[in-house]
């Protein structure tokens, strides 16, 4: 039945799971309002590397959104359907991510900003 997503498509999965949980659980952590320019100019090379490494994985989403694409036109409704809904959660939650970091990013480049001003 060659419809079944390749062992590819399987550890890609897996491996941008991992990430966006990882990702997702380093941008829940509070943002604490420090007056310190270190303690921010930190935090912020923190986010950068991690919109870097949300790009360098965007190449293994677009590669599952394609997977989903070819099994869609192969496999039985049922079996395209599954793995349809996991890939919408799955960009679901990327998109959501990639929003929250640039959000992040422009509220402490703003702080920055009004910290330097007042130094």
């Amino acid at each position: 039945f060659d419809s079944l997503p390749p062992a590819h498509y399987k550890e890609t999965m897996s491996t941008i799971l991992v990430w966006i949980q990882q990702s997702e659980a380093k941008l829940s952590m509070p943002q604490v309002a420090v007056a310190e320019y270190e303690i921010m100019e930190q935090r912020l090379r923190e986010l950068k590397a991690l919109q870097s490494s949300l790009q360098e994985q965007q190449k293994g989403l677009n590669y599952l959104s394609t997977t989903v694409e070819d099994m869609s036109r192969k496999a039985p409704a049922e079996v395209s359907q599954r793995y349809r809904t996991e890939i919408e959660v799955v960009l679901g939650r990327w998109k959501k991510l990639s929003a929250q970091l640039v959000e992040h990013c422009q509220k402490l480049e703003e702080l920055m900003t009004k910290l330097q001003r007042f130094q």
